[in-house]
């Protein structure tokens, strides 16, 4: 099941995501670390393949030094500036709703019949707890942006150099050629950093060589 996630059309942003991230904007706890929980309470587009790409040190917790990784600084804000834009979840939790409209356009391809699905009190609107229901995560994960990307870039990237290169990516896209690299190899270095496997141009055309 995909994390728990809301990914809402609105207009404010919450001061956590229009800076730049730190520690100290996910740790609840105070021990200087941000768990995936806390990464996911201040932006719920965060997945557990988006965690591990940070999480170099395979610790299960992000530090400073890599929350303010250049990459990882991408995928943290990832979603903020685009349209939809993100709601804290914080706010659905203290009693906000989810409508149709918002929905659908925060989950492109989401349909009125899954609306319904999700809204198991048909009052046309959708709170917390119908959000965070199971059924609701895992239809809401069929259309989330870059579900198409099925792994993490740590299981591609087999000899630890912290980048894909196209031979490792075509052992998990079997598709992909030299050409279609062409398209998120943004530096053009002939491999893949973390900011560059999670762009939207990576997701289309890794989605479409899986």
């Amino acid at each position: 099941m995909k994390t728990l996630a809301i990914a809402i059309a609105t207009t404010a942003l919450t001061a956590t995501v229009a800076s730049a991230a730190s520690v100290g904007d996910f740790d609840r706890n105070g021990d200087r670390f941000a768990s995936f929980g806390e990464v996911v309470a201040a932006n719920a587009t965060i997945d557990r393949n988006d965690f591990r790409s940070i999480d170099v040190n395979r610790d299960n917790r992000l530090s400073s030094a890599e929350i303010q990784a250049a990459g990882a600084q991408t995928i943290l804000k990832r979603g903020v500036d685009a349209s939809p834009s993100v709601r804290d979840t914080r706010s659905i939790a203290q009693g906000s709703f989810v409508t149709q409209s918002e929905l659908m356009a925060a989950y492109a391809g989401l349909s009125s019949v899954d609306f319904d699905l999700i809204d198991t009190n048909n009052d046309n609107r959708v709170g917390a707890n119908e959000l965070y229901a199971s059924g609701a995560q895992d239809l809401l994960s069929q259309h989330e942006a870059g579900s198409q990307i099925l792994v993490s870039l740590d299981s591609i990237d087999t000899d630890g150099s912290g980048f894909a290169s196209l031979a490792e990516l075509q052992a998990q896209y079997p598709g992909l050629s030299a050409a279609d690299l062409i398209w998120f190899d943004a530096n053009d270095d002939n491999r893949v950093s973390f900011t560059e496997f999670y762009s939207i141009d990576a997701v289309q055309v890794l989605g479409k060589n899986r």
